[in-house]
């Protein structure tokens, strides 16, 4: 063999030989050395299922509350249904994760800061507020992550097409100044209203709608998600509500024909709107608000002066 031949083949060898390269990710509990391209990623927040769906990327686990029909078809028709449940959101079972072997787990802010050590034992585990994070946090959560799993020019991509559906959308609903829009749960027993600093309510206003709710100076969960009264629904008065009931009859059923309620102005003037619960307060990302806004289109079609 030449020596020009012993180089090259030395020099594949040690390509061969040479580990992953690892990209560093900043997320917001510290910096992480991801390996490069993973392939085997457990995910324990919906919106981040919605950002690999984004990008055509399968995870091996997501934390499904242990109901797989709440990975809803527009992920499953892309991401397939060949995952293992880890258990719920709040408290996914970290013996389950360990036993997918992941080299790449996503993880909520607020849900899992305390097991957020317990995790990175297992595999490198990068973190993002999905609960509490605004429709703005949620897209540059996705710019990350498709950046740590090595897709970003997928991303960049579906993101440009994400901006011209959404585009599409605003101008189809047009100009909606004035107008005071409320998304609330009712799971039959409560009401919780989505304050500005929540996804819905920073969706709802980068749509143009106004709140009628102050906004708080923190961004804590009990903030953006709040339990509220007939009393305080009152108070704040929305135009329209965009209404997830868990439960029907919901408790707002039941407050039909109470003056308080019917004096509502959403109320009063017949604009009251249900959308899917599920879809609306837990689903977040790329792909669900594109949801979101078809169902705003919808919504401002059949609006009442």
């Amino acid at each position: 063999m030449s020596i020009k031949s012993l180089v090259a083949a030395l020099a594949g060898a040690m390509l061969l030989a040479a580990p992953a390269l690892a990209v560093e990710i900043s997320h917001d509990l510290g910096t992480t050395e991801v390996p490069d391209a993973p392939q085997r990623i457990v995910v324990l927040e919906y919106s981040f299922v919605d950002t690999l769906a984004a990008v055509g990327v399968s995870p091996v686990g997501i934390a499904d509350d242990e109901k797989r029909d709440s990975i809803v078809p527009i992920y499953t028709d892309i991401i397939g249904d060949d995952w293992t449940s880890v258990g719920t959101r709040k408290s996914p079972s970290l013996e389950v994760i360990a036993s997918l072997q992941p080299d790449l787990i996503i993880a909520d802010t607020s849900r899992h800061e305390a097991i957020y050590e317990a995790l990175s034992e297992i595999a490198p585990t990068i973190s993002f507020d999905s609960l509490t994070g605004t429709y703005e946090v949620a897209i540059e959560a996705a710019r990350t992550i498709a950046h740590a799993i090595g897709k970003d020019a997928e991303m960049e991509a579906r993101l440009a097409e994400h901006t011209a559906t959404m585009e599409g959308f605003k101008a189809e609903i047009g100009d909606v100044t004035g107008w005071s829009a409320q998304f609330i749960v009712d799971n039959g027993e409560g009401i919780f209203l989505h304050s500005p600093v929540s996804y819905n309510g920073s969706l709802l206003a980068w749509f143009g709608f106004t709140s009628n709710m102050p906004s708080p100076d923190g961004h804590t969960y009990e903030e953006a998600i709040v339990n509220t009264s007939l009393e305080q629904l009152s108070e704040i008065d929305p135009q329209i509500i965009i209404r997830g009931k868990y439960a029907d009859p919901g408790l707002t059923d039941s407050w039909v024909g109470q003056p308080l309620y019917d004096a509502v102005a959403a109320v009063k003037s017949g604009n009251v709107y249900d959308v899917n619960a599920h879809e609306w307060s837990r689903l977040r990302g790329v792909l669900a608000s594109e949801v979101s806004g078809a169902n705003l289109v919808d919504i401002v079609k059949q609006l009442k002066p």
